[in-house]
């Protein structure tokens, strides 16, 4: 009898590989200098829009996945995979069927997170080892049990206090100057932003539901499903509003490499429409009404346990916060712009996390070509001095401060968080930005009811330095 069901295929292949091994049909390379076609090739055959592809695969990662769990030795046969293909060897073991012991899988998640975080290893082979080691479980975050379910406690870099400079003289964007300096206090501040793993828990936890979390009436309200449509709404009439004033700008920005082709259909598209049909394409795509979850948590390309959460707004930023505050007993919220500036650009005053020189190999922006977020951890040349990650590109990240001019002051109307109608700062560039406004100088502001595919949050401790 011919099967000819691709399900069926690997079904019955499975039962053979189970029975008797074979990890070489699966190896797979990972090092930048084996991989074939490299990874800039394979940027130059894509259209400006697509996303980064995976790795090479072999044709044998589901028939291997299906195997793992019929195995009469899954340890030998999860073992005898992590020479071979570790991301596959990761995938295997995090099987609900899959029993193995607790030293092979700490050497599993141990050996994904070095893959990730591997400079000679192509950005697609540890984008692979993150996804996987999403699905086994990142070691970097803790699970703890708190008193309102479990929570994981992100990892964070302490940030020396003292006098810092921010702000740019560059002459770029009118609202980054003037060069400013601020003291201070020390503050610990997450390594990476917040993921999907981590966010996971406050929607597990009825976050969304319990009103306690919900700082102010403004966020009371969205919290009850009032308005929760107007953020994203004012946010793409002001978008739209700027496309219509710069008709040419668009076309320009193609010329230069800064959006892609997809991006300026769709401006172009918006651009001519009338008032009316505008507003029922708002009306049609943002119904509002009480929310559960982040706006894309549903989306194969942003819903990846690894990946920042994104599709949130600053409400929802504040509600995590003081729910992560509650869980732990300590101080957790959202960085101050001027906090963020001095933990991204350090007493040096860097222009991106790393240095002054841009280099699109070290974080996800708009010439990346990634298109849409990658797994935390996966640019290590990004880092900080310090060690903070993705600081730079991949999400914006929503801040605790009202979007006025500088020179920055922590005076009540910057860091009232019961301003309603105050446009909240967000910092960093994302996926979706060009190199300019990755910069650490560079500021923008949002709507605080906004929720972007481009927007996370990353959090900031006082308590774990007070606390010593």
């Amino acid at each position: 009898m011919l099967y000819v069901h691709q399900l069926l295929q690997e079904y019955f292949a499975a039962r053979v590989v189970a029975a008797e091994a074979q990890p070489a049909l699966a190896a797979s390379a990972w090092r930048a200098d084996e991989i074939v076609p490299r990874l800039a090739e394979t940027l130059a055959t894509r259209a400006d829009s697509d996303p980064l592809p995976e790795a090479p695969a072999t044709g044998w990662e589901e028939t291997f996945v299906l195997a793992s769990a019929m195995a009469a030795d899954p340890e030998k046969f999860v073992t005898d995979l992590i020479a071979v293909n570790l991301p596959l060897a990761g995938r295997c073991a995090a099987q609900p069927e899959v029993r193995l012991s607790p030293s092979l899988r700490e050497r599993l998640q141990k050996a994904l997170v070095e893959r990730s975080r591997d400079p000679a290893a192509d950005l697609r082979a540890r984008i692979a080892a993150a996804r996987a080691l999403g699905q086994l479980g990142d070691p970097r975050f803790a699970r703890r049990r708190g008193p309102f379910g479990d929570y994981l406690l992100p990892p964070v870099v302490e940030i020396a206090g003292g006098d810092y400079r921010i702000g740019s003289d560059e002459g770029l964007y009118q609202d980054e100057a003037p060069v400013h300096e601020l003291k201070l206090a020390p503050f610990a501040v997450g390594r990476f932003p917040v993921t999907n793993a981590e966010w996971r828990r406050f929607v597990a936890a009825g976050g969304y539901a319990d009103e306690r979390w919900w700082q102010g009436e403004a966020a009371k309200r969205w919290q009850r499903g009032e308005g929760t449509d107007k953020g994203p709404k004012e946010q793409w009439r002001r978008n739209r509003r700027f496309v219509c004033a710069n008709p040419g700008l668009a076309a320009t920005l193609l010329r230069e490499g800064r959006i892609s082709s997809r991006q300026i259909e769709f401006w172009e598209e918006i651009r001519q429409m009338s008032d009316d049909d505008f507003e029922q394409k708002l009306r049609t795509r943002y119904a509002g009404g009480r929310q559960s979850e982040p706006a894309l948590w549903n989306d194969p390309a942003f819903n990846d346990a690894t990946q920042p959460v994104v599709g949130v707004c600053w409400y929802e930023a504040r509600a995590y916060c003081a729910w992560l505050s509650a869980q732990t007993g300590q101080d957790w919220r959202l960085p101050s712009e001027a906090e963020w500036e001095a933990a991204a650009r350090g007493r040096a005053g860097h222009r991106y996390a790393w240095g002054d020189e841009f280099d699109a190999a070290r974080c996800n922006v708009f010439e990346t070509h990634v298109r849409r977020t990658t797994p935390v951890g996966v640019f290590p040349g990004g880092d900080t001095p310090e060690g903070l990650s993705e600081i730079t590109g991949n999400v914006w990240e929503w801040t605790s401060s009202a979007y006025e001019t500088y020179a920055y002051r922590a005076d009540r109307r910057r860091e009232d968080t019961d301003r309603a109608d105050a446009r909240r700062v967000v910092r960093g560039g994302s996926w979706n930005s060009y190199r300019v406004v990755a910069r650490g100088a560079c500021r923008d502001g949002g709507d605080p009811g906004a929720r972007s595919d481009d927007v996370g949050l990353r959090l900031v401790c006082v308590s774990s330095i007070l606390k010593r």
